[in-house]
């Protein structure tokens, strides 16, 4: 009899002990820790695992952004004021017409997500630099080229998850001048790799994948010539882009992911205006600019991400996408020298400011017109 209750009581152990090592695998695997070789426990992936790639998708479209705006900018420049026509003052020959420009900068970055959904927000960092060049082919036509080569570093807030993006984006522009109107029209092509990084208890998930990028922009604007040099110009703009990111495939970690092709579009409308004052320096020609728009993202189609487990233990599951907010406002502001009849040196401030988004970046760079 005390054999038998022994027996019982060994029995009882024994499936106790099955329990904790099966029960604990499961809930190891549910809460998103290890995972060991076993029986799963049938739970979906929590989609918190999933912040590198998401945030890596935001970064795409908010690139493409940037560059559309600063390619815009950029060649659709002129002070408009006599001293930037007479350099000389005194009425002097401004010199001979100069139908070709190019132009070399560089530019930082930094903003920052705030958290949304199951997403706990992130820090990117951007960096890179941009050349074109275009031409004037008849009074107030004139087109252009651009490439810009930039990096993206993201770090996901408050997780062990991070990544990077390498893009290049080429652009064309063309830009219609009559009187004081001035109406361009910009398209851009992007094509990236993006590599994600996310430790857990057993070590490290890594990914890359290939990325592409599309975006158009058309703004119109007028340009109001005030005393003294100054100037006001009211914009009003419109911009299309589109990031797609293809399917993936994680290696290492405790439970590598793999995901598929995902894309998101974007429309917007930008209304605003441009203040700026131009005077001269001795030959210098100096101009000052600020701007201000209010942002309506009229349209945003974020796919979401569909994940599944690569070792087969736990359920698919599906991550939504990150959205700016819907209104917003960008401003910032210009400083530029004309030091000779060739070349203008400038720097750029630009701020963007949504409900959940926040970005600042500064530009350095040069222009030559001959």
């Amino acid at each position: 009899m005390c054999s038998d209750s022994f027996r019982r009581g060994l029995y009882a152990a024994a499936l106790l002990l099955m329990i904790l090592a099966f029960g604990g695998e499961a809930l190891a695997q549910c809460g998103g820790g290890p995972v060991i070789v076993g029986p799963g426990p049938n739970c979906s992936i929590s989609s918190t695992t999933t912040n590198d790639h998401l945030s890596g998708q935001a970064a795409l479209l908010d690139a493409g952004s940037q560059f559309m705006q600063r390619f815009n900018a950029l060649y659709s420049f002129r002070s408009g004021a006599n001293a930037a026509n007479n350099p000389q003052g005194g009425g002097a020959d401004a010199g001979a017409e100069q139908r070709h420009r190019a132009w070399l900068e560089g530019y930082g970055q930094s903003s920052r997500t705030d958290a949304q959904n199951t997403f706990p927000g992130d820090r990117r960092r951007m960096w890179g630099v941009v050349a074109g060049g275009g031409v004037t082919f008849a009074p107030g036509v004139t087109v252009g080229v651009s490439v810009d080569q930039s990096r993206t570093k993201v770090d996901i807030t408050n997780a062990a998850q991070d990544g990077r993006i390498d893009l290049t984006q080429f652009g064309a522009i063309a830009s219609f001048e009559r009187g004081p109107w001035n109406f361009g029209a910009t398209l851009i092509h992007g094509i990236g790799r993006v590599h994600t990084h996310r430790l857990d208890a057993v070590g490290a998930s890594v990914a890359a994948y290939d990325a592409k990028l599309w975006g158009a922009m058309a703004e119109l604007s007028y340009f109001w010539s005030l005393p003294n040099n100054s100037r006001i110009v009211p914009k009003l703009t419109f911009d299309w882009a589109h990031a797609r990111t293809d399917a993936f495939t994680e290696t290492g970690g405790a439970l590598p992911l793999a995901g598929a092709s995902v894309g998101a579009t974007r429309v917007r409308m930008l209304v605003g205006a441009e203040v700026g004052h131009s005077w001269l320096v001795d030959r210098t020609i100096m101009d000052v600019s600020v701007y201000g728009r209010l942002v309506d993202n009229l349209t945003q189609n974020f796919g979401s991400l569909q994940i599944t487990d690569t070792t087969g233990v736990n359920l698919p599951t599906v991550a939504t996408a990150i959205r700016e907010s819907t209104l917003g406002a960008d401003a910032g502001a210009a400083l530029s020298a004309k030091v000779s009849e060739t070349l203008r040196l400038y720097a750029i401030y630009d701020g963007r400011f949504r409900s959940n988004f926040t970005s600042h970046s500064g530009t350095f760079g040069a222009e030559f017109r001959f």
